[in-house]
């Protein structure tokens, strides 16, 4: 857990910001050179941190710095951090944790989004809309906003990160752990230049899902660029275009390798604190001489864990 908040604010604050000019990559797959995994690893910190009870969360910051709150029936919690030193404020939403919560991750309906007029994933959006209903009120005007969040909580947080941006809000950045899909392909180019990088640690079956709408067969896709945790020090990064190439490729191909252990947060901390001393970049398809097995982590993954549906916490 977080030692000292003010610091770990003001660090993540600064990891953000460089991860605006993430959405215009390069050709190739070449990294930039200004990636800092000792700040995105305070950044998985802060999304661990959203699994916490709110009590947990309100004592482990300085009052007045923060604010904790479950908007309407969704289930989703969220915490909002303020740096009034320097006028940051930063968003971190909790991922998937119950009943609620994973009846959003199913429906997986097309809806055409009233604000952005892009195609959202119908789950994610209510979280998302349910949370900016109370959350903008909250904002403080003039302040730089950061999000951050896993599982289904970096997708509610790319979707509030979309809505601020429409806003005009100044958006720093967005950095997710383990994300699914919540557009499709022409959502995403609308959104190319959102300052968004998603963390992917290994075989990350939720990473891949969903692959289409539930009725409409509409290709679902992410926004952003992506660096692939890898084990050790290495890693592989990939560009929107990369990206884009990659979600549109069938799920089947996959299957062989696909890892819902690969999913747990303990796991993203565990990529990252690897990487501290330095970091190795390696090529996309050189990735499986890095890759480790977890428990119940070998082959393809049948069995959904019921009742199990902290992918912070679950065994």
């Amino acid at each position: 857990m977080l030692t000292n908040a003010r610091q770990a604010i003001l660090q993540i604050c600064l990891m953000l910001v460089t991860l605006v000019v993430f959405g215009q990559g390069p050709a190739k797959a070449r990294a930039p050179t200004h990636l800092n995994f000792e700040l995105y690893y305070r950044a998985a910190q802060l999304a661990e941190q959203a699994y916490d009870s709110k009590s947990k969360i309100m004592a482990s910051h300085a009052p007045g710095t923060v604010w904790v709150s479950t908007p309407g029936k969704t289930n989703v919690q969220y915490v909002l951090l303020y740096d009034d030193s320097r006028k940051r404020q930063i968003i971190a939403v909790r991922g998937t944790v119950d009943d609620t919560n994973w009846k959003l991750d199913r429906d997986r309906r097309g809806v055409r989004d009233g604000r952005s007029g892009i195609l959202l994933h119908r789950g994610f959006s209510r979280a998302a809309d349910a949370i900016f209903n109370d959350l903008k009120p909250r904002l403080k005007p003039g302040y730089t906003t950061y999000l951050t969040g896993h599982s289904l909580g970096g997708a509610v947080a790319a979707i509030l990160g979309i809505y601020l941006w429409d806003d005009q809000v100044r958006v720093g950045g967005i950095i997710t752990f383990g994300q699914p899909k919540f557009t499709n392909v022409e959502g995403a180019k609308a959104y190319a230049s959102l300052p968004i990088l998603r963390m992917v640690y290994q075989n990350d079956t939720v990473s891949l899902l969903p692959t289409e709408t539930s009725k409409s067969r509409q290709r679902f896709v992410h926004v952003g660029s992506v660096i692939n945790l890898l084990s050790g020090p290495y890693y592989a990064y990939g560009t929107m275009r990369q990206a884009l190439q990659f979600d549109l490729q069938p799920f089947g191909k996959f299957l062989f390798q696909v890892s819902l252990p690969d999913h747990k947060m303990k796991w993203y901390l565990q990529g990252l604190r690897d990487k501290l001393d330095g970091a190795i970049q390696v090529r996309f398809q050189d990735r499986n001489r890095h890759i480790v097995r977890h428990k119940y982590g070998s082959g393809t993954d049948t069995v959904a864990p019921r009742r199990q549906y902290n992918f912070n916490n679950h065994k």
